[in-house]
């Protein structure tokens, strides 16, 4: 994986991890700084004067203060003692209607004053001012909020006001007040208990911010087994936090530690006409003496059967109803139709298929399965020194083999100057090896050829100093030297061996024009018959300096057509070992000679010179020892019979951990994928019908065919 892709991978799970920690981070201080479900409430310090007043308030034992806490036990509001803390030293400000809740009781002032869902205290002094929308002023105690100022009262002001306080017991509340009258029903509280495992299903979490972190920790291991190691410790750090937040979650939710209080109770539940007219069809102004009853919204067909009778009536603290008479029941609910969370499985199956493509495109998985499943099997360990052996040995991908032995270097089947083996034409990181006899060293006629007509042309543009074996008087030849022209004194034998290499009509085109221009013939036929038989025997040619220079251009371009072609298929014909044997390479590129390799390519030298090159390299690594020695990442069979067998180094125990990693990573990716797939699908489907099927199971059992309907359920 590069470089880039890795840190782009970093940078995604440390914007995740940093995204979950503020989440947590503001929640802490959000429930730090407020005990109370206010929505962005102000907030200021409290004063000494308020905190004086404040003190004196709670110091008071006036019977006619309202106790600060209601204790659930038989719906009996009991005195709790409240207390400032530390915390108290936050007044919170906001505008929110009061809502008064009477228990039956003998006390005419037993209430329960509710900000939204949050229990506040408040003096019942100033019960006459509460409004429709209130503006309080409250601090925190050790029990439940205290308020201190509403709708511009101050408890300041209030407190040495005996008077005040004493007219307020008797004043009645505003007509405006959001208070609930006071129910003398009689309700009886049966027992308490906590939820059942059914019924908590339906309030606890639906599993997305678990499984968002499972899906973080998936994404984290990714990151530890591909990115770098100096990475390693902070990152497992970090998923180990995780999974302890997420063993912490299981384990509370399998000891129902957080299983919330259920008040089992019996009377008569009612329909107020509160806040305007009575809706007949409205589940929501249903009471329980003073108890606002608060119903799930598919109970509204079945409510109104049982509303003015007594009945058993289970709650939370919150006034929701989990049961009510013989039929209605959540646990049942959820019992026989199973509550369907697919929100969890759209989060894992979406982070899987995201995971399984990362994987696919950037990491590569290959060498990781294969290594792993060998590792996994048992892989054996081969040495062998002989084709003979090494053919009855019984390999597998996996094993590991260590070769030494004496073959021939791997020859690519096309050349290229971009080849990167430095052998060029041979490549080292792969050997041929087999009992049949060496190839032949690279051999050629028309190099041989080329060859000769080069020094010919050479050694009579370039004759020397002047000798009895030239064909000219030695005067002749000096004035010619002296005049500063050149002397071709065998001009034939240069016709002829350009004639045995440029065979062809098509070959040395613009060489053969300006020899029959030298020769004074018609064309290039007239004149090697010419020179064949003779009759140029003794003609010598004199030639300006640029003339020969033109010349010798001309040959050497020919020749260098020649040797450049003969190069390439010299080579090609050295692809071509014997049938049978091993091609054993090392999938890393890593040489397995001992020779030193050439300092440049073999396109580097001119085209004599890699010709040059060609046999010295043939001479050394068409029979050259070798050693291989590796991990078999793969073999296979090709149609000359020969066994191809690719190796790799050998891993260390820490890279071989982070292939069996990666591979079991991949098989929890598709797992889950699959999985968390199909019950998606499944749950999202079961979902859409769950109403209807528990809207037609209370109709079974609202009517006379309930017995037979519940005893199949059940069956």
């Amino acid at each position: 994986m590069s470089i880039v892709v890795e840190t782009l991978i970093l940078l995604g799970a440390v914007v995740i991890i940093a995204g979950i920690g503020l989440r947590f981070a503001l929640r802490q201080r959000r429930l730090a700084a407020s005990n109370m479900n206010f929505s962005k409430p102000s907030q200021r310090k409290l004063s000494q004067q308020e905190r004086d007043a404040v003190e004196k308030y709670l110091r008071q034992s006036d019977p006619l203060s309202q106790p600060p806490l209601a204790q659930r036990s038989n719906l009996m509001v009991q005195r709790d003692k409240l207390a400032l803390t530390a915390k108290s030293e936050q007044v919170f400000c906001a505008t929110r209607a009061i809502t008064r809740y009477g228990v039956a009781s003998d006390d005419p002032n037993k209430w329960r004053y509710f900000l939204e869902t949050t229990e506040i205290h408040l003096p019942l002094f100033w019960e006459q001012y509460i409004a429709q929308e209130n503006h309080v002023e409250l601090i925190r105690t050790q029990t439940i909020p205290l308020v201190i100022s509403l709708n511009g009262h101050t408890l300041v002001d209030h407190v040495y006001d005996r008077s005040a306080v004493s007219s307020a017991v008797i004043s009645a509340p505003p007509q405006n007040a959001s208070i609930r009258p006071e129910e003398n029903d009689h309700i009886s509280l049966l027992s308490i208990r906590k939820e059942t495992k059914e019924e908590r299903q339906l309030t606890r979490s639906n599993g997305i911010r678990e499984y968002s972190a499972l899906s973080v920790v998936m994404l984290l291991a990714l990151i530890m087994l591909v990115g770098p190691a100096i990475l390693l410790p902070w990152i497992l750090a970090v998923t180990l936090l995780l999974l302890a937040w997420l063993g912490w979650r299981l384990l509370a939710e399998k000891l129902g530690r957080n299983r919330k209080e259920i008040h089992c109770l019996h009377g008569m539940p009612k329909r107020w006409g509160l806040f305007g007219e009575s809706k007949q069809g409205d589940i929501s102004n249903i009471s329980l003496g003073a108890v606002d009853l608060v119903y799930p919204p598919h109970w509204q067909p079945f409510i109104a059967r049982e509303l003015g009778q007594k009945t058993d009536i289970d709650v939370y603290l919150n006034s929701q109803v989990v049961r009510q008479g013989h039929y209605l029941s959540l646990h049942d609910e959820v019992k026989n139709f199973p509550v369907q969370h697919w929100g969890k499985n759209l989060v894992l199956t979406a982070s899987s298929l995201l995971l399984l493509l990362i994987m696919l495109i950037y990491v590569p998985l290959s060498l990781p399965l294969k290594l792993s499943m060998a590792w996994l099997q048992g892989a054996q360990s081969t040495q062998v020194s002989s084709v003979a052996a090494l053919e009855k040995t019984p390999l597998r991908v996996g094993d590991t083999l260590k070769v030494h032995g004496t073959g021939m270097c791997y020859v690519p089947p096309r050349l290229s100057a971009a080849s990167p083996s430095a052998f060029m034409p041979f490549d080292c990181s792969a050997i041929y090896w087999n009992e049949a006899a060496p190839l032949p060293m690279p051999e050629s006629d028309t190099i041989e050829a080329a060859n000769s007509l080069l020094a010919t042309v050479h050694t009579q543009l370039h004759p020397g100093n002047v000798n009895a074996e030239q064909n000219v008087n030695p005067q002749l030849a000096t004035a010619i030297e002296k005049s500063g022209m050149i002397l071709l004194d065998d001009f034939s034998d240069i016709v002829l061996k350009t004639d045995a290499l440029c065979s062809n009509s098509e070959d040395c085109v613009r060489l053969k024009n300006a020899l029959v221009n030298l020769g004074n013939a018609d064309n290039w036929g007239i004149l090697v018959k010419r020179a064949r038989s003779g009759t140029l025997k003794g003609m010598n040619v004199l030639l300006r300096p640029v003339s020969a220079e033109s010349l010798s251009e001309l040959v050497n371009s020919a020749a260098t057509a020649f040797f450049s072609h003969e190069t390439i298929r010299a080579a090609e014909a050295l692809n071509s070992p014997p049938p049978g044997g091993f091609l054993i390479n090392n999938d890393e590129g890593k040489q397995l000679v001992s020779q030193a390799q050439p300092p440049v390519s073999l396109f580097a030298y001119n085209p004599l010179e890699q010709w040059k090159q060609l046999q010295n390299l043939s001479s050394m690594l068409l029979h050259t020892p070798f050693s291989a020695q590796g991990v078999i990442t793969n073999i296979s069979i090709d149609a000359n019979g020969t066994r191809h067998i690719s190796l790799h180094s050998e891993p260390d125990i820490s890279t071989l951990w982070r292939y069996l990693g990666t591979t079991i990573l991949l098989m929890v990716v598709i797992i889950t994928l699959l999985v968390n797939g199909l019950l998606l699908i499944k749950r999202y489907l079961a979902d859409q019908q769950r109403l209807k099927k528990i809207q037609a199971y209370y109709n079974n059992c609202f009517h006379s065919g309930f017995t037979a309907q519940a005893s199949a359920i059940h069956g």
